[in-house]
């Protein structure tokens, strides 16, 4: 595993930085503990190497848009329907983390109880990483689904309109001593963050991530963001883009028109600046053992994964990965040495502090490289 280029990050610890977040979102309005809910989601981002939904996030995503009053930080959550198996609630326009955890909880419950459940939430805001919700399944032996519509970032196969977000989709299903199998993956190319976090480092992009405000394929990073994503699978249909294209608006589908949430054409462009929660979440859990005994399950979980990872490998290449692997080591390897905050994300965080009063210090005492 690589590890990240020191000059341009500065290292912070997960405590600090959760209590960071949490003493600024204090400041700005939020619930001292849904403002803890956030401050675990965007942190677990960070450790997980998945810097473009970290703490890089708080300002441009969340505080900005409360000073707004296009975020709403008292939020009353609320169950707008359910039966044993299925709940929506509606955010009333505030944060996605709270609710969406509240939300995977009450699916949870109602899993324990009856082998399967399902949820959604409606009129929310972005809720940070799809797997953070689905991982919460893993501690009672279920496998964990989660899913979100977003903000139009991406155009569907063969169009150039931004019609659908990167509508993620992540599951998590237990093992027994390999790391859970964890597979959290955007419908585009790539998540809208990754733009933002190539042309932040002025890096190019990958070819087939995405395309100019005319349709053409670009590797500008500032070209693209005026542009859209690309489906999964890129463009066309002869590398699969249909597919990541379908996978995008099934996501669409579950979170929006499920929950009688906003969708497609309705939901906002990034152009149109900050505005009112308009996204809706999914989520689901069912119970290992109403398919089989859980540790014989898990047993062959472990089997199934080290199988493929000791599986010959292409010229130049020493190791397999299977989902999650590479998260869960980082997140290892971080605790212990520091989260990489980039630099420019760490003069922003900052000058926030600054000016609301919390300071935020370099302590690389227990972190040095």
């Amino acid at each position: 595993m690589a590890e990240v280029a020191t000059s341009e990050y500065v290292l912070s610890t997960e405590p600090q930085l959760k209590e960071f977040v949490h003493q600024v979102l204090e400041k700005v309005g939020v619930d001292a503990g849904e403002a803890q809910t956030v401050a675990e989601v965007l942190v677990a981002a960070d450790l997980r190497g998945i810097e473009s939904h970290g703490v890089a996030r708080l300002q441009s995503y969340y505080v900005s848009r409360i000073r707004a009053g296009k975020l709403n930080a008292k939020p009353k959550y609320e169950i707008v329907r359910e039966t044993e198996t299925s709940v929506l609630y509606d955010a009333d326009n505030g944060l996605g983390h709270p609710v969406g955890k509240m939300a995977m909880e009450k699916v949870l419950e109602k899993a324990g109880k009856h082998g399967a459940a399902f949820g959604a939430v409606r009129n929310s805001n972005h809720y940070g990483i799809a797997g953070y919700y689905a991982m919460l399944a893993l501690p009672h032996d279920m496998i964990g689904l989660a899913s979100t519509n977003s903000v139009r970032y991406g155009a569907p196969t063969f169009g150039k309109d931004i019609m659908l977000g990167t509508n993620p989709l992540a599951y998590a299903i237990p093992t027994d001593k390999e790391p859970a199998f964890v597979l959290d993956f955007a419908t585009t190319t790539v998540p809208r963050g990754k733009l933002e976090v190539y042309q932040r480092k002025e890096k190019p992009l990958n070819p087939g991530w995405a395309i100019d405000a005319e349709g053409h394929p670009t590797l500008a990073a500032a070209d693209a963001l005026k542009g859209a994503l690309l489906p999964l699978g890129g463009f066309g249909v002869d590398n699969g883009g249909h597919k990541g294209f379908g996978l995008g608006l099934l996501v669409d589908i579950l979170c929006g028109v499920l929950s009688g949430g906003s969708f497609g054409n309705s939901l906002p462009l990034p152009s149109s600046g900050p505005q009112p929660g308009a996204i809706s979440h999914w989520f689901g859990a069912f119970r290992v053992d109403g398919f089989r005994d859980v540790a014989d399950f898990k047993r062959d979980m472990d089997k199934e994964l080290r199988d493929f990872k000791a599986s010959a490998k292409v010229p130049g290449q020493d190791r397999i990965y299977v989902a999650g692997e590479i998260e869960f080591e980082k997140t290892a390897y971080n605790r212990e040495h520091g989260v990489p905050v980039h630099h420019k994300v760490w003069d922003g965080l900052q000058k926030l502090g600054a000016e609301l009063g919390i300071p935020l210090t370099k302590d690389l005492s227990k972190h040095e490289r």
